[in-house]
């Protein structure tokens, strides 16, 4: 018994530094997670891109899509993975009327919402209207991801923010470069 007591300063001392360290920690990620959330429910919940003032190209992921029939396909889609992004002929060419199927990601219930597309090009102050339609059931190609055809055309090379307005709320901007005809 005398042995224990001996020992039993340093056992406290590696207990208490314990609770010291694993207390940090959980503090540490609780802030962590409150920038998250302070971020993420700008704009109603929706997650926009961090970026959402500036200039940054949006980032191109691969998604992959198991049809009814047992069909496997990967897309390669620029947005945001966890909203909505686009995929289509890329790179994008200016003054070329091509289409594009934008993915929808999120968990509202967004079927049969008007979609309205703008896109202001870098060093302009011109909004235009890029197309405008609306995600709808039928066009459900897996569950929780719809699909919205749409003809996109962007009359000159240069950087363009694309920005997604569902039920006439921004939901979502895209920061895409388009290319000159010529290369």
């Amino acid at each position: 018994m005398d042995r224990w007591f001996r020992f039993m300063p340093l056992n406290m001392f590696v207990l208490t530094l314990t609770l010291i360290l694993t207390t940090s920690v959980l503090v540490s990620c609780e802030e962590s997670e409150a920038g998250i959330e302070q971020t993420s429910n700008e704009n109603d919940g929706k997650i926009l891109d961090q970026d959402q003032d500036g200039w940054d190209l949006s980032r191109f992921f691969q998604h992959k899509v198991v049809y009814e029939n047992g069909e496997e396909v990967s897309y390669t889609i620029i947005g945001n993975k966890h909203t909505l992004g686009f995929t289509g002929p890329f790179p994008i060419i200016a003054a070329d009327s091509d289409k594009y199927m934008w993915f929808y990601f999120g968990s509202e219930n967004i079927y049969d919402k008007p979609v309205e597309i703008k896109a202001e090009k870098k060093g302009s102050e011109e909004t235009i209207q890029i197309t405008s339609g609306k995600f709808y059931r039928e066009a459900e190609v897996a569950p929780l991801e719809v699909n919205m055809p749409s003809n996109l055309r962007f009359p000159s090379s240069g950087t363009w923010r694309v920005i997604v307005y569902i039920d006439g709320e921004i939901y979502e901007k895209i920061v895409v470069e388009v290319k000159s005809q010529n290369g």
